[in-house]
């Protein structure tokens, strides 16, 4: 796990499952938590964001945890985003330092690159994504808690280049005696503040 510090943010989106039932949806709980409805609009979540961070003691957040499904260069975030959105993150500049997306696949290949550099670019801060599926045992997580990544994992900084990267163990790389896959956080890369 990893602890971020506060001032921090959390969103979540309902339809990130953990398990069979309706029930089990993945949750990050910050500071300020909210968990958004499905059909939540770009801008809102874009000005929401922006008001909680320019409400805090410095006026800016040091961390925002975006909880979605993804998939190459997109966030299934509300209405969503994708390359064809990332301008409105622009609105962000000055007020985060750091955007968590432990988000399936959104940093993969020439499309989840593109995404995650322009989105560091436009908000002028870092941006920690994976490359790979991500799979969390845990539903509502404890507060500034974030689960490890699994995979190849980038940190892209301000200028949109990838300042930091490491690999964590995949849970689609191991099988029990069974042929059952088995989910394991051991020997996790930390991610560098």
């Amino acid at each position: 796990m990893i602890r971020l510090e506060r001032p921090n943010m959390a969103i979540n989106d309902p339809r990130v499952r953990t398990g069979p039932s309706a029930l089990q949806v993945r949750r990050y709980q910050m500071e300020n938590t909210w968990d958004i409805a499905t059909t939540e609009s770009r801008q809102h979540i874009i000005n929401w964001v922006a008001n909680v961070a320019h409400g805090t003691t410095n006026g800016k957040l040091k961390n925002l945890v975006l909880s979605c499904h993804g998939n190459p260069g997109q966030l299934q975030l509300g209405q969503g985003f994708d390359i064809s959105q990332v301008a409105l993150f622009s609105a962000w500049r000055g007020l985060i330092e750091k955007i968590w997306l432990p988000d399936c696949l959104v940093a993969r290949g020439s499309d989840g690159n593109a995404f995650c550099s322009s989105m560091a670019r436009q908000a002028q801060c870092y941006v920690v994504a994976p490359t790979e599926s991500q799979c969390d045992e845990f539903t509502t997580m404890p507060y500034d808690q974030l689960t490890s990544f699994e995979g190849l994992v980038l940190c892209y900084g301000p200028n949109g280049n990838i300042s930091w990267q490491g690999r964590n163990m995949s849970s689609w790389d191991y099988e029990n005696n069974f042929g059952n896959w088995i989910i394991g956080r051991q020997g996790c890369v930390g991610v560098p503040d």
